[in-house]
């Protein structure tokens, strides 16, 4: 039985209502008479189940609970709606008809009771302690609403200021009552101040790690666009300076030879630092996929030698490389494995002095596989020890290097399953260090054989080039016609629709980024014209991320390639255009 004065109390009932439940209708009807003037809501409940269900949703200022109810008696009652965090500090008036004991009215006020009336109950003394409890009710929301409105910088004031009002008006309205109820009256408000402050405090601090993890995640947004766009940029500017030393290379002058030979290491240089960036990047924020395959693990340090070969070379160290005779099978990424030591060999051949030895030595047990590579270069002082794995931790600047080969070293292997570790006796007594990678059973029986490279096609080729910077354009043209192949170019994408759509060519380097529009709009234009006519469309571009490899796919290109693009992986792709295969660009695998 729910019976309203006025309106069910519900989500927008008046902050003033009061909940009365009693079983029998006449002494509902007889609390309603003596609070009617009161002029607020009153909802009238039959039961305890009823009230409880009432109290989840609505918010009273006081419940005048009877004692004696079938089912869940008041006792009963009050000691669930004292359970619930929401209704916990609720004032609760008992009323009763029946046992007037004291040990029954100790029972009630043990119960969290705020007063014990007994029947037939005083019109005068029940409005005059609901009034109370509806005024302090009031009293208190008002409070909280205008606490809520005060600026931050306010605040302490505005609480004290609060505290001592409410205490004055405490005590001008129960001045009188009995000891007891001013007491409680005392606690209750107490910790309801202490609660508002509680949830105010949580809010805020919600409300800023909200704002802080939107920060957060804008940042690391920005950054890897700032890092994708950086590679791009850098990239770009490199791609012509590859071609001419392509160029160069064919010039039989050893004098020209020394030049091409120092402008291509350096240009090594440059591009691993940017792909140590874009790799560290991928890493963090858990973008990068590893290919995993099986694989000996001896091919994976013939290629990190051949990596690190210009760097060791160029300080003059003496290498020493000890493998095992019997294949080392592993399963993963033969690629980024090669990655891993070739940048533990060029940590060693960089903080190694020119004339040095660096030694490498690979191991294996059945179970783990382990690569050593050791020096008797400058060491590694102790308290570096510690922090020699972090991004962007150098030992002494002015080195080379940005202090991200370790730390990308570290994450690659990690992903493996396997570890790094660094140890040195200290200053000037070389460095040793150490990766473990499990065998897995998949691997153990015999990897799968790599595939031979595919020779340079011998043929001259029909090769169109749509680039929009000049220089980088001319530079591939003059590359391609020395090797033999007829070369035609469009700087835009309009022309270079135009161009592969009227002339018939073998092969097309598209850029991506052309002034008119995005090369992968050309290619599935190109397609669309040309259907199974159409030559195959290599993008090269300074965007080497894996989504945008998938994109250039997905857009109709055949191959992907990363600038800067050297001229071996230029004769790479050019053999491979008449094969079905799909080819990318070795730096923007992951």
């Amino acid at each position: 039985m729910i019976s309203p004065t006025h309106e069910a109390p519900g989500d927008g009932a008046p902050a003033s209502s009061i909940l009365v439940v009693d079983d029998e209708p006449a002494n509902l009807l007889a609390i309603e008479a003596a609070l009617g003037d009161l002029g607020h809501r009153l909802l009238k409940v039959g039961s305890g189940e009823e009230a409880l269900k009432q109290l989840l949703s609505g918010q009273f200022a006081v419940v005048i609970l009877d004692v004696q109810m079938p089912g869940l008696d008041g006792f009963e009652t009050a000691r669930l709606i004292r359970q619930r965090p929401r209704t916990a500090h609720l004032p609760i008036i008992f009323a009763t008809a029946y046992d007037q004991s004291d040990e029954r009215v100790l029972r009630g006020y043990a119960l969290g009771a705020v007063d014990f009336l007994f029947k037939p109950l005083q019109p005068s003394v029940l409005r005059s302690k609901v009034r109370v409890f509806v005024e302090l009710f009031e009293r208190t929301e008002a409070m909280k609403r205008q606490a809520a409105a005060i600026q931050a910088h306010e605040r302490a004031a505005a609480e004290r200021h609060l505290a001592e009002e409410r205490a004055r008006w405490e005590r001008e309205r129960l001045e009188g009552q009995m000891a007891e109820q001013r007491e409680l009256a005392r606690a209750m408000a107490a910790r309801a101040t202490e609660l508002a402050c509680t949830i105010a405090e949580r809010s805020a601090a919600q409300r800023e790690l909200k704002r802080t993890h939107a920060r957060l995640a804008e940042s690391d947004r920005r950054k890897d666009q700032f890092l994708a766009t950086l590679a791009h940029e850098l990239r770009n500017p490199l791609a012509p300076l590859s071609y001419a030393v392509g160029l160069l290379q064919d010039r039989d002058d050893p004098e020209l030879t020394e030049i091409w030979q120092r402008i291509e290491r350096q240009l090594a240089h440059v591009q691993r630092l940017v792909d140590d960036l874009l790799d560290v990047s991928r890493v963090t924020s858990g973008k990068i996929e590893l290919r995993r395959a099986d694989f000996d693990l001896r091919e994976a340090v013939a290629r990190a030698i051949e990596l690190s070969r210009a760097r060791i070379d160029e300080r003059e160290h003496t290498l020493k490389v000890d493998l095992p005779e019997a294949p080392v099978p592993l399963r993963g990424d033969a690629v980024r494995l090669a990655q891993v030591i070739s940048n533990l060999l060029n940590n060693a051949a960089r903080y190694t002095a020119p004339g040095g030895h660096v030694t490498l030595t690979v191991k294996a047990d059945g179970e783990t596989a382990e690569v050593v590579v050791e020096d008797d270069g400058r060491g590694i002082e102790p308290k570096m020890l510690g922090t020699i794995f972090d991004a962007f931790v150098q030992e002494r600047v002015g080195q080379g290097g940005l202090g991200l080969g370790l730390h990308l070293a570290r994450q690659l292997i990690e992903l493996h399953g396997g570890r790094v570790a660094a140890h040195s006796e200290g200053a000037g007594r070389g460095s040793t260090f150490r990766l473990e990678l499990p065998i897995e059973a998949s691997a153990a029986e015999s990897p799968e054989p790599v595939p031979e490279a595919a020779e340079p096609s011998s043929g001259p080729l029909r090769v169109a080039v749509v680039e929009d910077q000049e220089d980088l354009r001319e530079m591939v043209a003059l590359l391609l016609a020395r090797w033999g192949h007829e070369v035609e170019d469009a700087e835009d994408g309009a022309g270079g629709v135009a161009l592969l759509t009227d002339w018939r060519c073998d092969v097309a380097l598209v850029d991506i980024g052309l002034p008119d529009m995005e090369g992968y709009e050309l290619a599935r234009r190109v397609r669309a014209a040309l259907g199974p006519r159409c030559p195959t469309l290599i993008a090269v571009t300074g965007w080497g991320q894996e989504s945008d490899r998938r994109r250039a796919l997905e857009a109709g290109f055949d191959g992907h390639l990363v600038k800067p693009v050297s001229p071996r992986d230029l004769r790479r792709a050019l053999s491979e255009a008449r094969q079905p295969a799909v080819f990318v660009s070795p730096r923007s695998a992951g």
